[in-house]
């Protein structure tokens, strides 16, 4: 016969030992395993990006195709190295013939991204011109003709804030928008990314609504942060 004491000890060990099954479980759960190196280009395109424009006014829906041309772990040239994680992508516009390039850099220690924060800031009203662009994006994820599915499409995990503030930048060797994600994280440090989008056009005019429409585009048909994290401006 096994002792009352003895039972109660075997159910003490199940229990302890349950716990820590579970503990291990949601730990693993909560606990992103990629390297940060992978974790620079995860929400990049990393392929062509196929989309239909819908069309206002005598303006008919045409399709947009941009064609990936090149892509490089590492800070994009125009732009200092901010973090050791980063990584860009070149892309040249089939119908226009137009060259855009998306740049990320990846944080994963809050003290980090503030300082490169501040560091990029430097340096963007050092060797250029910035201004405050909002983007609406109410309703663009249901626009009836939005392709379903872009050559493997890029909106499936489509989650673009309604309104997104942006950072807009005009300098003599790129114009474009950057913003800023961040993600909770454990031990009291965030995800951050600092996301730039842009066209490495000389001849691209930043007061063109049409231009900062067309960023607007690609900016919601390539968002694919998770639902967990939140779009912020680069600066407050």
């Amino acid at each position: 016969m096994i002792s009352k004491r003895m039972k109660l000890l075997v159910l003490a060990g199940l229990i302890i030992l349950g716990a820590g099954i579970i503990s291990a479980f949601l730990t693993g759960f909560r606990t992103d395993p990629t390297p940060p190196e992978v974790r620079a280009g995860w929400y990049l395109p990393g392929q062509d990006i196929v989309w239909t424009n819908s069309g206002s006014g005598i303006n008919q829906s045409r399709n947009e195709h941009l064609i990936l041309t090149g892509w490089q772990n590492g800070p994009a040239p125009q732009f200092p190295d901010l973090s050791p994680y980063s990584r860009y992508e070149n892309y040249t516009s089939q119908s226009t013939g137009h060259n855009y390039l998306i740049a990320v850099w990846y944080f994963n220690d809050d003290n980090r991204f503030l300082a490169s924060q501040k560091n990029l800031r430097d340096f963007l009203e050092d060797s250029g011109k910035i201004t405050t662009v909002e983007l609406n994006f109410t309703g663009f994820a249901t626009t009836e003709n939005r392709s379903g599915q872009m050559v493997q499409n890029s909106q499936e995990k489509n989650h673009v804030p309604a309104h997104l503030i942006t950072t807009g930048y005009e300098s003599t060797n790129t114009t474009g928008l950057f913003f800023a994600v961040v993600m909770p994280g454990l031990n009291g440090n965030n995800e951050h990314y600092i996301v730039y989008y842009g066209t490495t056009d000389h001849t691209a005019n930043p007061a063109d609504s049409a231009s900062t429409q067309f960023l607007r585009e690609i900016i919601g048909e390539t968002y694919t942060y998770d639902r967990g994290s939140t779009a912020v401006p680069l600066f407050s």
